[in-house]
C-alpha cells in the first residue's frame, strides 16, 4: 500500500482536482485487491463534495474524510493506494506529520511567477521539519498559450528540483467535471455531449498518474531489493 500526499504551499493550485483524477488513473492501472481512497483533509471538502454529486456510483475510488476513515478500515475495507488531499497552506506541524506518514509527497505548482517564487520557503520548511519523504513538483494550471510553464519547467531544472514529465493543463471541462460529480474524461458540455477537451484534459491526467505509478513500482522494487 502506497501513501500519497498532495501538499501545496498555498491554495488555488488544483491540489483536488489533482487528487479526484490521481486515484481515477491508479485505480485503473492496479489491478490488485483494493481499492484506492482518497482522504479529503481539505476544510472545503472539495473532493468529497466533488464525489457527492456523482449520481451513478461509477467512481472507481473511495473519498473519506480525516474523520471517518477510521470507520471506513474498520468495516473490513482494504486500501491498495491512498491519496490524501490536505488543507491548503499547511502548518509546520501538519506538514511534518502528513509528509512524514507518506511514501510520496506531490507538490502541484502553477507555472506563474508568483507560485514559483515563494516554493522556496516552502522547501525550507520541509527541510528544516526534518521531512525526508520522497517529493516531486508538477505543473497545474497550465495555459497552453503561455510560455509560463517552459521558464517554471527550467527553473525547478536549475534547482535541481524533481518535476514530473507531465502537466494538468487549464481547461474548463475540470470544472463541469467537478459539477457533474465525474472524471474529467466523462465531462458533458451543455448540449449533453462529451466535453470537446474532455479526452485531452484525461490525457494529461493518464499521463501524471503513469508516471506516479512508475515512481511507486521504481520505490517498491528498491524496498524489496
Amino acid at each position: 500500500m502506497a501513501v500519497i500526499t498532495i501538499a501545496s504551499h498555498k491554495g488555488g493550485v488544483g491540489k483536488s482536482t489533482l487528487a479526484f483524477h490521481l486515484a481515477g488513473v491508479l485505480a485503473l492501472l492496479d489491478s490488485s485487491d483494493g481499492q484506492v481512497l482518497v482522504i479529503d483533509g481539505d476544510e472545503n471538502r472539495s473532493v468529497l463534495g466533488w464525489a457527492g454529486k456523482n449520481e451513478s456510483g461509477n467512481l472507481p475510488f473511495e473519498v473519506v474524510t480525516l474523520a471517518t476513515q477510521a470507520k471506513w478500515f474498520q468495516t473490513g475495507n482494504r486500501a491498495k493506494h491512498i491519496i490524501i488531499d490536505t488543507q491548503a497552506r499547511p502548518s509546520r506541524d501538519d506538514l511534518k506529520e502528513i509528509a512524514g506518514d507518506s511514501d510520496l509527497l506531490i507538490i502541484p505548482t502553477p507555472p506563474q511567477s508568483l507560485s514559483i517564487d515563494t516554493l522556496p520557503l516552502f522547501l525550507d520548511d520541509l527541510r528544516s521539519l526534518g521531512v525526508i519523504t520522497p517529493y516531486t513538483f508538477l505543473l497545474t494550471l497550465v495555459d497552453a498559450r503561455s510560455k509560463d510553464a517552459e521558464a517554471a519547467r527550467a527553473y525547478l531544472t536549475s534547482m535541481n528540483e524533481p518535476l514530473l514529465e507531465g502537466k494538468m493543463r487549464l481547461f474548463s471541462a475540470f470544472q463541469k467535471a467537478a459539477d457533474q460529480g465525474v472524471l474529467v474524461r466523462d465531462a458533458r458540455a451543455e448540449t449533453g455531449k462529451r466535453d470537446k477537451n474532455a479526452g485531452v484534459a484525461w490525457g494529461d491526467c493518464m499521463d501524471v498518474g503513469k508516471e506516479v505509478w512508475e515512481i511507486l513500482e521504481q520505490m517498491k522494487e528498491s524496498t524489496c531489493g
